[in-house]
């Protein structure tokens, strides 16, 4: 069995406060909502600064038996970059290392594109 949510999200700094306060309603316990709070967070704020566009990010949770199925969408050009480098180059910002992070954290995760549009998803284990 599962239960999905689905929300609009302003293209703005607010976005993921929202997204975290959305997850925590709908997450099983303490620990679980930690997790998903710090993945919807490192997504929504992903689509929000390397975004394009004016249209909402879409958040979506699914809660199914096994794991919590996170994904965010927005209007994007370029695909996610998961950086592996522990460093970077002098004057360039860091770049992937919240990937590293959901990485690190889900069970899977990948992104598709759907026209202009780029979804990220990450599944974490569902804690009963």
């Amino acid at each position: 069995m599962s239960v999905t949510y689905t929300w609009e999200l302003p293209r703005n700094s607010t976005a993921p406060a929202q997204g975290r306060w959305h997850v925590r309603e709908v997450t099983s316990n303490y620990r679980e909502a930690i997790d998903a709070e710090l993945v919807v967070t490192e997504l929504i704020t992903n689509a929000w600064k390397h975004g394009a566009g004016d249209l909402p990010i879409t958040l979506r949770v699914e809660v199914r038996d096994d794991a919590v199925h996170l994904e965010v969408c927005g209007e994007s050009a370029s695909d996610p970059m998961l950086n592996m480098r522990a460093t970077t180059d002098e004057g360039s910002e860091p770049s992937g290392r919240g990937l590293m992070m959901i990485d690190g954290l889900a069970n899977s995760w990948g992104y598709e594109r759907h026209g202009s549009s780029l979804c990220v998803w990450a599944d974490l284990p569902h804690l009963e």
